[in-house]
C-alpha cells in the first residue's frame, strides 16, 4: 500500500509505558523460570551479524514473538522474547479506524481477542475494551498493543520485523524514527510498492523483500540492496543461496511446518536441513528450542 496519511498525536502514552512494562517484565521473568536457559545475542552483536552474509552464525527469529506462554502480538510477548533465545522478533501490524497503529496478525480480532470486528473498523478505544485470548491460567489480562509501545519495550534491546499488514506506510517510517528504531527495524511485505514506498521515504531503513521463485529472486537481487531477502522452502537450494549471498544479503527462512512441529515433540533434528542449506536467518514458533539446536551445532 502507498497510501500517505497523517495520524493523531499519541500524546501521553510514554507516562504510561514504563509502569506497564515493568509489571510485564516481572511476570514474565516469574514464568520464565522453569523455561530451559538459553542466550541471544545482544542487539549490536545481532545487527554485526544480519549485515554480514558471511559470518556463519545464525540469527533466530520468533515468529510473532515468543508466543508459547503469552498471546501473539502482546507486549508480555514482546518482553518474553527479549529476555532470550530470539534475536528477532516478528510483529504484524495494522491500523485502526481513527488512525492507530497496533498489533494483530488477523485482519479480524476473533481468534485472537475476546471480541469481534475487523481492525480497520475499530477504534483504539474499541480495541481498549477487549483483551487477549492468554495460555495461561492466572489473572493476567492482556491488551492490544500499540506499534509505538513495542518499539519502545524493544528499543536497544532486540531486532523487530515489521510485518506490514495494514498499514500506511509513511506514518509507520515517521513513528520508527520517532522512536529512534530505525536502525534496528526491519521492514517486510511482499509487495513490492510497499517496499519502494519505504525507501521513499527514508532509503537508509532496512527492508527484506519476499521471493517466491527463482525467478522471482533475480528480480528482486537486482532491484534491491537489502540485507536479507526471505525464500521459500520450495526453492531452498545451494545455488540459490550463493546468488543472495554474492548480492551480500542473508538468507531468511522458515520453520514454521514440520520443523516446528517435531521440535514441539522434542526432536530437533528436523532444523538440521535449514541450518547445513545455509539459511542465515530462521523465523520459528520455538526459538527456545531453535536457539538450543544451534548452539549445540556451533551456529550460536
Amino acid at each position: 500500500m502507498t497510501r500517505h496519511v497523517r495520524t493523531k498525536s499519541e500524546r501521553g502514552l510514554a507516562k504510561g509505558l514504563t509502569a506497564g512494562i515493568l509489571l510485564l517484565l516481572m511476570a514474565a521473568a516469574a514464568c520464565s523460570r522453569r523455561e530451559a536457559v538459553v542466550t541471544r545475542f545482544p542487539l549490536e552483536e545481532a545487527l554485526r551479524i544480519l549485515h554480514d552474509e558471511q559470518d556463519p552464525r545464525v540469527l533466530v527469529t520468533a515468529h510473532r514473538m515468543r508466543h508459547t506462554k503469552y498471546p501473539e502480538n502482546s507486549l508480555a510477548a514482546v518482553l518474553h522474547s527479549v529476555e532470550g533465545g530470539a534475536d528477532i522478533i516478528e510483529v504484524d501490524v495494522r491500523t485502526t479506524r481513527d488512525g492507530r497503529m497496533v498489533l494483530m496478525h488477523d485482519s479480524d480480532i476473533e481468534r485472537t481477542a475476546n471480541g469481534k470486528g475487523k481492525v480497520k473498523d475499530l477504534t483504539w478505544e474499541e480495541l481498549q475494551q477487549v483483551t487477549l485470548k492468554s495460555r495461561l491460567d492466572d489473572t493476567l489480562t492482556f491488551h492490544v498493543p500499540l506499534l509505538e509501545e513495542v518499539l519502545q519495550a524493544a528499543k536497544g534491546k532486540i531486532i523487530v520485523d515489521l510485518d506490514m499488514k495494514d498499514v500506511y506506510v509513511k506514518p509507520l517510517v515517521e513513528l520508527v524514527k520517532r522512536t529512534g528504531t530505525g536502525r534496528q527495524v526491519i521492514f517486510f511485505d511482499s509487495d513490492t510498492a510497499v517496499l519502494d514506498s519505504v525507501l521513499q521515504v527514508d532509503s537508509t531503513l532496512m527492508i527484506m523483500p519476499r521471493a517466491h521463485d527463482p525467478q522471482e529472486l533475480k528480480t528482486l537481487l537486482e532491484r534491491y540492496d537489502a540485507p536479507v531477502v526471505h525464500i521459500d522452502e520450495s526453492f531452498f537450494t545451494e545455488e540459490v543461496v550463493k546468488a543472495i549471498r554474492r548480492d551480500g544479503a542473508r538468507v531468511w527462512i522458515n520453520a514454521l511446518g514440520k520443523p516446528d512441529v517435531m521440535a514441539a515433540a522434542g526432536i530437533l533434528t528436523g532444523y538440521r536441513n535449514l541450518v547445513t542449506g545455509g539459511a542465515g536467518i530462521i523465523q520459528t514458533d520455538r526459538p527456545v528450542q531453535m536457539n538450543m539446536f544451534l548452539t549445540k551445532e556451533g551456529k550460536r
